[in-house]
């Protein structure tokens, strides 16, 4: 499964099971699946911020978990890593020597860059550390919403 998703096989059995669901109640089972799946995340995430270069120590601390609710995916509820958008930059004023010579710099609020050291420019070779800390959470995560799911389902059913 490297393309990051979950995917779940030789469950036809359960398509009666999932019949008897009401809709709510099946809405709340992936719900809860999917919040244990951003508990894995956070694991995720973690990795990613001890992989991650650090130079100003931006990247490292906009490394977040995340989960989507399902308003907002089209898929249902999504959970994840990712690192945030920028929001907006400032302006920081330089100190110079000289009273006369006073510049200013743009800082942006979020590492816009780390798209850049994640995949590698022409200019510099690519430096990973998203896809290798999700690759390696990615059997812990699947575990815990494979086991939120089933869990779920069958208390849903026997309730």
């Amino acid at each position: 499964m490297s393309n990051g998703s979950v995917s779940i096989l030789g469950l036809g059995e359960l398509q009666a099971d999932f019949e008897r669901l009401s809709r709510a109640t099946g809405n709340k089972v992936a719900r809860d699946a999917v919040m244990a799946g951003a508990r894995g995340a956070r694991v995720a995430r973690d990795r990613a911020r001890a992989l991650a270069p650090v130079r100003t120590g931006r990247l490292k601390k906009n490394i977040t978990a995340t989960r989507l609710k399902q308003s907002e995916t089209p898929t249902g509820a999504t959970a994840g890593i990712r690192v945030k958008k920028p929001k907006g930059k400032s302006t920081k004023a330089i100190k110079s020597r000289g009273k006369k010579r006073r510049s200013t710099k743009t800082v942006y609020d979020a590492p816009y860059y780390w798209w850049f050291v994640e995949f590698g420019t022409s200019k510099h070779a690519a430096a990973p550390f998203m896809r290798p800390a999700w690759d390696s959470s990615l059997p812990q995560i699947e575990k815990a919403v494979i086991d939120k799911l089933a869990q779920g389902i069958d208390s849903a059913i026997t309730g």
